[in-house]
C-alpha cells in the first residue's frame, strides 16, 4: 500500500501553516469536533477557540487515466457536509492544494451548496509540491497495478 503518510506529517502542517498567517490566527491543529448533531469528526485544521474550522484536500482533478478522480470528489463532499453541519459563528474553510481541483468541487457540490463555506487554494512551495507530486504518483501507480492485476472470471 503507498505511504501517504508524508500529507499528513509534511504536506498539511504547510498549508495549516499558511491558512494561520493568512487568518492572522495561532495555532491551528488537526483535532476533533463535536457537531451539533452529536457526532465528532476530525477536521485537518481548527483553532484553539475553535471558530476555524477547515479541510484540507491535496488532490488532484483526474486520475492518470484521464478519468475525473470522482473519490476526491466524493471526500470533498463529504467535508463540505460536516462543515455545514457547524454553527454559523464558525469560519468553514476549504483548502485546496490544486487550482483545478478546487473547480471541480465547487461544481460538483453546486447542487448541495457551499454557502458560508470559503473555498481557498494554498500555493504549495516547490519542495513541497514536488513531495505530494510523489505520494500522490505512488498511490495513483499502486491503484493501477492493482486494477490490472485483477483476475476476471471467464
Amino acid at each position: 500500500m503507498a505511504d501517504t503518510s508524508r500529507i499528513k506529517t509534511e504536506i498539511e502542517p504547510f498549508v495549516r501553516g499558511w491558512l494561520s498567517e493568512r487568518c492572522n490566527k495561532g495555532t491551528l491543529l488537526e483535532r476533533p469536533v463535536t457537531l451539533p448533531s452529536g457526532g465528532i469528526y476530525q477536521f485537518d485544521a481548527v483553532s484553539d477557540n475553535g471558530l476555524i474550522v477547515a479541510a484540507i484536500l491535496c488532490n488532484r482533478p483526474k486520475t492518470r487515466t484521464g478519468r475525473e478522480n470522482t473519490g476526491g470528489v466524493r471526500k470533498a463532499l463529504a467535508e463540505i457536509e460536516h462543515l455545514k453541519q457547524l454553527p454559523n459563528e464558525v469560519k468553514k474553510v476549504m483548502v485546496f492544494t490544486d487550482f483545478e481541483f478546487c473547480d471541480l468541487v465547487q461544481r460538483r457540490a453546486r447542487r448541495f451548496g457551499t454557502t458560508g463555506i470559503e473555498m481557498l487554494v494554498c500555493t504549495l512551495s516547490p519542495e513541497k509540491e514536488k513531495v505530494l507530486l510523489q505520494v500522490l504518483d505512488q498511490a495513483s501507480n499502486e491503484q493501477r497495478a492493482a486494477g490490472e492485476n485483477t483476475s476476471r472470471p471467464l
